[in-house]
């Protein structure tokens, strides 16, 4: 059985350079760009959307979704922290975006929606958020915007690197991957929540030797599951 977090224990876990987040988007780094890519093509987002970010962080995903797709979003993120650097970095490098992309400092169990939310985003989200945690937010989002649709992209449990992290061998875990899911998993975990599953893809690693070595294998039966990197699942509130 998973252990139960304190909103105290949950705000004291080492989370993301966020400044040095920010960085590597304007920098361009290899990671950065193929998950910014690859978030903007499978949204297909348009001027009319507005996005919800679960867990902005750096506020780069918000920034980089509203640049190339014209939409509008609400970015929120629980440390203060956050929310700072990601205003901060906004309006020095794209002051044209302030209008548009917005970052909020709440918490997503209580937090009241907008009714103009057409999508909402789970990006490196869900593995930092204990069970518990995660259904209070699905449950608030899909009561609150049962027109929205979901997405959800985060690592791959099945992984091998995942289970080398996880044993503690050769790998080191990030210290706030506390609920890292299979793809089998993480799905019964939203139908289980009224949340119907409309679409489930993986994704090869950005760097291009493993890519291709992930892509290769990742098709084997059996061990094929721990060659997928990444889950990327669209869902909507079935209710």
């Amino acid at each position: 059985m998973q252990r139960s977090y304190t909103d105290q224990e949950l705000q004291a876990m080492e989370h993301n350079d966020h400044r040095g987040a920010f960085q590597s988007y304007l920098r361009g780094t290899s990671h950065v760009v193929d998950k910014a890519r690859f978030i903007r093509q499978w949204m297909a987002l348009t001027d009319k959307d507005t996005v919800l970010e679960c867990g902005s962080s750096s506020g780069k995903t918000a920034v980089d979704l509203a640049h190339h797709s014209g939409c509008q979003v609400i970015g929120v993120d629980f440390q203060d922290e956050a929310i700072t650097v990601s205003c901060a970095m906004r309006d020095q490098h794209f002051p044209e975006l302030k209008s548009r992309v917005e970052f909020v400092k709440d918490d997503l169990r209580r937090m009241h929606f907008e009714r103009r939310i057409s999508k909402v985003l789970m990006p490196d989200f869900t593995e930092h958020v204990p069970d518990d945690v995660l259904g209070e937010i699905l449950q608030n989002i899909g009561t609150q915007l049962p027109h929205a649709t979901l997405y959800i992209y985060t690592p791959d449990r099945s992984h091998i690197f995942e289970i080398l992290k996880h044993r503690g061998i050769l790998l080191k875990n990030s210290p706030g991957h506390i609920n890292v899911k299979t793809a089998d998993e993480l799905q019964e975990f939203l139908t289980r929540r009224h949340w119907d599953i409309q679409s489930y893809r993986w994704r090869p690693s950005h760097i291009p030797v493993i890519r291709k070595i992930e892509s290769a294998l990742a098709y084997l039966p059996l061990a094929g599951r721990a060659f997928r990197r990444r889950i990327a699942i669209i869902a909507v509130w079935k209710g």
